[in-house]
């Protein structure tokens, strides 16, 4: 014999449905309205035409959407904490070679001020010192987000001829794409 569904229990039953249960291993489940009246032992019929009528499944889609909408924000929140931190730290790895890469021709300036006749730093080594000082620029930029590559493209795009050329190109190629790539592209 199936119990009655009374006021309280209906709203046991609607929580249940609406908000999820957790169950032994601590995940929260989202049941059906048959699992539901058989669990409460409550008549299904009487089950479903409450959960039609009060309209349950848009009340369960609300919830479920807030929740996944706290979860992202919260996604986001830790990404953007984590890219600033990965940020904060290439820009301390950019100082540091910087760093370095002035401290060794700051010697080699010295050294070839005590003693003009010597050479204190080769040009091998001071080419070095110039592609780790532009690669740590670079860094330090990239983390800043001031990529050059970039600044570049919107910089030409800006350019109202740079713009008109680029969409003539890009023409070409579709043109050229659109006859079996028989054409040559300039």
């Amino acid at each position: 014999m199936s119990n009655k569904l009374t006021d309280e229990l209906k709203i046991v039953i609607r929580d249940e449905y609406v908000h999820g249960y957790l169950d032994d291993t601590n995940v929260r489940r989202y049941p059906t309205v048959d699992f539901l009246a058989k669990k409460h032992n409550v008549p299904r019929a009487t089950l479903f035409r409450h959960t039609s009528s009060e309209d349950w499944q848009s009340q369960k889609n609300m919830v479920q959407t807030k929740i996944q909408e706290s979860l992202d924000g919260e996604r986001i929140d830790r990404m953007v904490s984590e890219s600033k931190r990965l940020d904060d730290s290439a820009i301390q790895i950019a100082q540091a070679m910087l760093g370095r890469v002035g401290k060794t021709l700051q010697k080699a300036y010295q050294a070839e001020q005590s003693n003009p006749n010597i050479e204190a730093i080769s040009m091998q080594e001071l080419r070095e010192a110039s592609n780790v000082a532009q690669n740590a620029q670079k860094l330090g930029k990239l983390a800043l987000g001031q990529a050059q590559e970039i600044s570049k493209v919107s910089a030409d795009v800006s350019n109202p001829e740079a713009f008109h050329a680029v969409m003539e190109q890009l023409d070409e190629l579709a043109n050229a794409k659109s006859q079996g790539g028989s054409k040559p592209i300039h």
